[in-house]
């Protein structure tokens, strides 16, 4: 079997290829579309990658085959959070310094180029990291995707690809960016931060950490509570750094908690592997109703799943900001949630120590 679908990307392209036999589908994702297809087409792309299975490399090979617009800022969109590049077996995108003498659109491509500068691995696999294109002389380049398709490349040449860095340095340098080292998305509509696929505990603990560093959050008062030889820990709105160090002067962990209060409702900035590693805990208590920003983050979630022996996660509200989370209990953690009232929950919980 072998299917193209022709996504509408009005003045642009996007390509879904599915081939494979029955229970050994395979996918390549050619393109994004324009800006105008943002709000349309990333969320099909995005709908199309949750339903695939596994936990990295659901799409065998995403191609960005040049820097017009309508292919590549959709592309710009769906890879604005660089932990979703791991999605991808590989992409094909030649940046800035695949258009080097020595190596062989500018503003948007950079905006690709900073996602992928974090997951080199996945760059160009297929070329070792190097330029996409074909050389004067010799076969054409192949390339054999997992499931059997073959890939021949056919463009662009050496030729092709030097001529574009001039006029990719200007545009770059119109808009104040250092080629080859990558831009920030400026226009906040472009930004994805939900990482695809539901709650998958191992693909979001694995996503790059950003520490907390508000002040008023460092200021706060973090304490373990023991009574009866039950301990508690109470993380308030806590950044990780400081209570791995005080943790660590208690000796040496893990540290045993009969609970833990996780720090900042959840968020995706204050809680670490590193300070999951820290403390063994059967009990974990999430504190917020989502409001303004939309706690708890998965990112945090996950890493507790992933560093502790099937926790218990009490929640004192059910929101949308917790649907996936809840929906993927069983096997590696549970849930506890507040009473229902007829057909909806209530809202507070209560717990034994």
């Amino acid at each position: 079997m072998f299917r193209i679908d022709m996504l509408p990307a009005q003045r642009g392209d996007a390509l879904w290829l599915t081939y494979g036999t029955a229970g050994d589908e395979h996918r390549v994702l050619i393109d994004g579309g324009p800006q105008e297809t943002i709000p349309t087409l990333v969320p099909e792309l995005e709908g199309r990658i949750r339903a695939l299975p596994g936990e990295t490399d659901r799409v065998e090979l995403f191609v960005i085959s040049h820097i017009d617009a309508d292919h590549i800022q959709g592309a710009v969109s769906l890879l604005s959070d660089a932990d979703r590049v791991p999605l991808f077996r590989d992409i094909w995108f030649n940046g800035w310094k695949h258009h080097q003498p020595d190596v062989l659109g500018g503003p948007d491509a950079e905006r690709v180029t900073l996602a992928l500068l974090e997951h080199p691995d996945h760059w160009n696999r297929a070329f070792d990291g190097g330029a996409v294109g074909v050389h004067d002389d010799g076969p054409l380049p192949q390339v054999t995707l997992p499931g059997g398709m073959t890939v021949t490349i056919l463009a662009p040449d050496q030729a092709a690809l030097l001529k574009l860095a001039p006029e990719w340095e200007k545009a770059c340098r119109d808009a104040g960016i250092m080629p080859g080292q990558g831009a920030p998305i400026i226009k906040k509509k472009w930004m994805r931060d939900e990482l695809l696929g539901g709650f998958d505990p191992d693909l979001l603990a694995s996503s790059r950490f950003s520490p907390d560093t508000g002040a008023p959050n460092g200021a706060g008062i973090a304490l373990i509570a023991e009574y009866d030889g039950k301990r508690v820990l109470l993380l308030a709105d806590s950044p990780a750094g400081p209570i791995i160090r005080a943790l660590d002067r208690l000796g040496p962990g893990p540290h045993r908690f009969d609970a833990v209060k996780i720090a900042h409702h959840g968020s995706r900035r204050n809680t670490n592997l590193d300070l999951c590693r820290r403390i063994t805990a059967k009990k974990w208590l999430l504190s917020t109703n989502g409001a303004q920003f939309h706690h708890p983050d998965p990112e945090c979630l996950a890493r507790i799943v992933v560093t502790q022996k099937k926790p218990v996660f009490y929640l004192n509200y059910v929101t949308e900001y917790v649907t996936d989370f809840i929906a993927s209990a069983g096997e590696r953690y549970t849930v506890k949630l507040p009473r229902r009232k007829g057909e909806a929950y209530g809202e507070g919980i209560s717990l034994t120590v």
